[in-house]
């Protein structure tokens, strides 16, 4: 009996230092977690929340107001923050070790490839990397060089002379015609991928020289059928971060699968499947335009994007079967073109909301892409008037053809692989064709305003 009381003793005394230890961890995260978001939360959110807190003052005839802050916003904050993140959560769920040495969780964290835009890294598919011996190799430099070719193509080539239109059409759209503003929006859709995947391409090259393969961040989003496909080929670590650190711990929380139950009831099997889902993207969406910066339009293009996904999957059903009455034959190339055309229209208006400097703004540029019948009388003039002369248009087409060739080819087969097959001289020929064009045509050098990366203000 004495030894069993001692055995039933100590096995509580375990359970309540496991206890206290499990307590413990859960303190540390969570004033982590607070530590760090408040600082990116005060750096980026202070001002907006004072300015509108003010304006609601000053409409209730209240006198008091909340001082702005002059507050110097570190580069990448968002992203490293995010990172570091998802290092501590996945300590304190046992997905990893956590790593004793301060300097390499520092190296982790501000790896200077990814440092600026990202993508956000995960400790257990980068670190390792980062720790290990690495030899210099011939096929890793040849790779990442010709990857970081593609970027500056991308950027240079593409996003800069789009940047010129689209930034003109969207300060000057009132005197613009309704072509003119549609090819505006056309243009910003285009710069946003082509410069934020040309840099993402960029820093993947640069680790690549040095045997870091870094996370995958866009795949050919432009040839998506949906909404949801799109946001799984844009931004793919900011989805996943999302995805893993909310989406989920959200939808299995004992309240949202109560709702899920009573939907369940009352509604049917899909909506109560669904539901859940749909309350998940909307949470996610919410946040990812949060995270885009501290302006209305960029929350309203977040809810926007949450809403479209959340309405597609509970309606989904309907869909079918309008797809069944019609006799529309879903796998027919023509509906997939239908489709990838009216998931692009559906971003461009996306665009509208993140890049308009208001809301307002913004829904009368979108309201004006309709106005079909504003031809301009003299259309070179126009065009000639975004910024760009007839010889940066030719370029731009051209860049958009290779564009939309290469990415054809990707979704097929890796360009890489095809190129790797060929001679010596046949590859080398092509990365100086290519050095060459970025050098004779890149948009750079005296009298022009390089354009900065898009993404690095967030």
């Amino acid at each position: 009996m004495g030894k069993q009381y001692q055995m039933e003793r100590s096995q509580t005394s375990t359970k309540e230092y496991k206890k206290k230890c499990h307590l413990k961890r859960k303190r540390v995260l969570i004033l982590t977690l607070v530590l760090n978001f408040g600082i990116l939360l005060f750096l980026k959110y202070f001002n907006f929340f004072s300015e509108n807190i003010n304006h609601l003052l000053e409409t209730l005839s209240l006198g008091s107001q909340i001082p702005t802050l002059h507050l110097i916003l570190p580069l990448g904050i968002s992203f490293y923050t995010f990172q570091t993140m998802s290092y501590v959560i996945d300590v304190y769920w046992g997905k990893i070790e956590p790593e004793r040495n301060l300097a390499k969780v520092a190296l982790f964290v501000s790896f200077f490839p990814q440092i600026l835009q990202g993508p956000i890294g995960r400790f257990k598919d980068l670190a390792p990397q980062l720790y290990a011996p690495k030899k210099a190799s011939y096929r890793d430099l040849k790779f990442g060089l010709q990857l970081m070719l593609w970027g500056y193509f991308k950027k240079m080539i593409i996003a800069d002379r789009a940047a010129v239109i689209a930034d003109f059409v969207f300060e000057n759209y009132m005197n613009v015609s309704g072509m003119g503003v549609a090819l505006g929006v056309f243009m910003y859709a285009i710069q946003d991928y082509t410069d934020f995947s040309g840099c993402i391409d960029i820093a993947r090259g640069c680790a690549q020289t040095m045997g870091m393969t870094m996370a995958e961040n866009f795949r050919r989003p432009y040839f998506s059928k949906t909404v949801s496909e799109f946001w799984r080929r844009w931004h793919m670590s900011l989805g996943n971060w999302m995805k893993d650190y909310v989406f989920y711990p959200f939808s299995l929380t004992p309240g949202v699968r109560q709702i899920g139950k009573f939907a369940k009831k009352r509604f049917g099997k899909h909506i109560g499947r669904t539901l859940p889902i749909a309350l998940g993207n909307l949470l996610v969406f919410f946040l990812v335009g949060v995270w885009h910066g501290a302006q209305w339009n960029y929350i309203i293009w977040g809810i926007f994007y949450g809403f479209i996904i959340a309405i597609s999957g509970l309606m989904k059903p309907v869909w079918n079967y309008l797809n069944q009455k019609l006799h529309i034959s879903v796998q027919s190339r023509s509906f997939q073109l239908f489709q990838i055309l009216r998931t692009f229209w559906i971003t461009c208006v996306g665009c509208i909301i993140f890049r308009a400097v208001t809301l307002t703004d913004g829904w009368r540029i979108f309201l004006k892409c309709f106005h079909f019948y504003e031809f301009p009388l003299d259309i070179k003039k126009e065009l000639v008037s975004f910024g760009l002369n007839g010889k940066n248009y030719v370029v731009l087409l051209i860049g958009l053809i290779v564009l939309l060739i290469v990415d054809i080819l990707q979704e097929k087969k890796s360009v890489r692989e095809r190129i790797e097959k060929r001679s010596i001289w046949i590859r080398w020929g092509l990365y100086l064709v290519a050095f060459l064009i970025i050098l004779l045509f890149g948009m750079y050098g005296p009298g022009y305003d390089q354009t900065q990366f898009v993404y690095m203000q967030f």
